[in-house]
Formats: C-alpha cells, structure tokens, sequence
C-alpha cells in the first residue's frame, strides 16, 4: 500500500502540470517566422516538446486538446523561428 500512494500521487499531479489547450483566439494570432519567445508569450507553455528525428535542429512543441477544446496544436521551430503550423481535431 506504501508505494501505491506515490505512483497514484505521480499520477494525478501529471494531469494537472498539462498546459490548457490553445483556443482558437489565441491560434489566429500565430504566424510563421516569428519567435519562440514570440510564441510562447502568445500560446503558454506547450504540453510536449520534441526535437526532430532528422538532427537538423528542428523542434516540434505541441498544445494536446481535451474533451472541451478537441484540437490538438502543433507548431514547428527552424532555428528559434515559426517554420509551420498545424492545427488538427482529434476524434
């Protein structure tokens, strides 16, 4: 029983440090080529962080929708700058 109360504490703290889903007034106001720091004062801290498989310094940070907010944001950084943005519903 001892170490079932962290796993299950881990548990419920890990939902909430999830960032909220980015609304689509906060999404229109993205754009390509600019910042990160641009970014992250727009849209908040994003839920995943990945750097891309190809090595070519590219990340990928994404903003996971909910039951409330079903879309899920993407939007990828060359070089500490907006290259693409994606918005997709999730079913």
């Amino acid at each position: 029983m001892k170490t079932a109360l962290p796993v299950l504490a881990g548990l419920l703290l890990s939902s909430w440090s999830l960032a909220d889903p980015l609304p689509f007034e906060q999404f229109m106001h993205l754009h390509r080529d600019m910042s990160e720091a641009e970014l992250l004062q727009v849209a908040g801290k994003p839920d995943y962080v990945r750097a891309d498989p190809a090595g070519n310094g590219d990340r990928q940070l994404f903003w996971l929708g909910d039951t409330d907010l079903p879309y899920t944001t993407l939007v990828i950084l060359h070089n500490g700058l907006v290259s693409d943005i994606r918005r997709d519903k999730r079913l």
